[in-house]
């Protein structure tokens, strides 16, 4: 049997580490939507509701935008704003696939 050449490497520094994972996960790469609607929460929302409310899953083969409430008055007041809302979601890179957003 051959012996395991991978005991004998040199180990990987820091900083290659971190590139490597990055480069597997796609990182510093073009933004996801929900990276660009999770980075721009508080400007799509506004103060008074984005620490009541938080994006919770893009489901891309529908456009359909799930977003977590803190309640049934945080969600009301979502539901009158949503047209706003989308039409800010969907000026932000890579969210014009978003189509609708549904509160839960």
């Amino acid at each position: 049997m051959g012996e395991d050449l991978s005991k004998h490497r040199e180990p990987l520094s820091m900083k290659e580490l971190i590139e490597k994972t990055w480069a597997n996960w796609g990182m510093g790469q073009e933004k996801t939507p929900e990276q660009s609607i999770s980075e721009n929460w508080q400007k799509i929302v506004g103060k008074k509701l984005f620490m009541k409310c938080a994006p919770e899953r893009l489901q891309p083969s529908s456009g359909i935008l799930y977003i977590k409430t803190s309640g049934g008055p945080v969600k009301q007041e979502l539901s009158f704003q949503k047209k706003k809302i989308l039409d800010k979601i969907k000026q932000l890179e890579g969210c014009s696939e978003v189509k609708d957003l549904k509160f839960t």
